[in-house]
């Protein structure tokens, strides 16, 4: 313990610790403010801070990026920044906001009041609020996609299942029917059961790639064995359809999973021979690049929307065109797993009419 001496007169406590009392004033009046702003600096959220009067007190680094360095001056400045809303529906909460410069945006505004210390019934507003906005973009579109999802999975669902019902009813049916009808039926039912496969196939993919247990192998894949392996799956469900092949007889191997490559291209196969003119063959071509190994379906149907375009790989469908709903999980499937073998999918105008369904792998080379 140190000791005075007597050159050193002892001080009190009191004493020692002046400085820091004299200081403690300005650090009341500032420690809060600074806390606060260090606080909503550190929130992932745009957090905006008003006075009683509506003007704004802070804004944090978040805030300012989404109002692109021009902080708004009030609240009604704030509102003035999002989509036309219904009057006092920002006075309810939550809200859900689209940014007038970014439509494709949406943000979740929460506003809470600062309650004054002694604050009354009369004065509720207290000393001002804080207006917290949270980008749900993705949330949004996750809901969207599961709704989409719903309506096309219940339409893929009932008609295979209607007609394999109503078909093994027919057949069950005592007396019988004639040889050639009760061909035609079980044909009916084969081919919907084996649609019925496939849209389980799907599912189990969404299912795995949703919890993140999606296990995909990285190792070579011969694209032109995995082409014909499908073709003759899928020639022994439809054996009307003819399928013709153009390109490179063997391109170099790829990176991925041979059987979800397979997957991939039954699905793309399918979607494309459902929309082809009756009769009219289905192609498929293998195109080898600098650095990728593409493959291409192509059909002589209609030529393809510009919906098909921008959205046949979604689950963002337009309910009016049931074309589209038809296409919906198969496609979505595909961009899934091609996505998740680090490569691309896509659809586009055949010369002549019709589609070109594609999708391009990246070679594989041994390490």
């Amino acid at each position: 313990m140190h000791r005075p001496t007597s050159k050193e007169p002892a001080r009190p406590a009191r004493q020692r610790l002046a400085p820091r009392s004299a200081a403690a004033p300005v650090q009341r009046a500032s420690g809060p403010a600074a806390e606060l702003r260090a606080v909503i600096d550190a929130m992932p959220e745009a957090v905006v801070v008003f006075d009683a009067a509506e003007g704004v007190r802070l804004a944090n680094h978040v805030a300012d990026r989404l109002f692109l360095g021009r902080p708004p001056k009030d609240r009604t400045d704030l509102l003035s920044r999002f989509q036309p809303i219904p009057a006092g529906a920002a006075d309810r909460e939550p809200i859900t906001l689209r940014p007038r410069h970014m439509p494709s945006r949406w943000y979740e505004l929460r506003s809470v009041p600062i309650e004054r210390d002694g604050a009354s019934e009369a004065e509720p507003d207290g000393e001002g609020r804080i207006v917290v906005l949270r980008d749900v973009t993705r949330a949004r579109e996750e809901r969207d996609e599961r709704n989409a999802f719903l309506a096309i999975l219940s339409h893929e669902l009932r008609t295979p299942i209607t007609t394999i019902y109503a078909g093994s009813r027919v057949l069950a049916r005592r007396g019988g029917t004639n040889p050639d009808a009760s061909r035609e039926i079980a044909t009916d039912i084969s081919a919907e059961a084996a649609h019925l496969y496939d849209v389980v196939e799907d599912l189990l993919v969404l299912t795995r790639a949703e919890r993140g247990i999606l296990d995909l192998l990285d190792e070579p894949v011969h694209l032109q064995r995995v082409v014909e392996g499908a073709v003759r799956i899928f020639t022994g469900r439809m054996p009307s359809v003819t399928v013709a092949f153009e390109g490179v007889a063997d391109p170099p191997a790829v990176r991925g999973d041979a059987v979800y490559v397979e997957q991939v291209v039954r699905n793309l196969l399918t979607t494309a021979v459902r929309f082809a003119e009756p009769g009219a063959p289905v192609t498929i071509r293998l195109e080898p690049g600098e650095n990728v190994v593409a493959l291409s379906i192509l059909d002589r149907g209609p030529d393809p929307t510009d919906t098909d375009l921008d959205a046949s790989f979604t689950l963002s469908v337009d309910r009016t065109d049931m074309r589209r709903s038809d296409m919906g999980i198969a496609l979505f499937v595909c961009r899934r797993l091609v996505e998740a073998m680090h490569g691309r999918v896509w659809i586009s105008r055949r010369d002549g009419g019709g589609a070109e369904f594609g999708f391009a792998l990246p070679r594989y080379a041994a390490d």
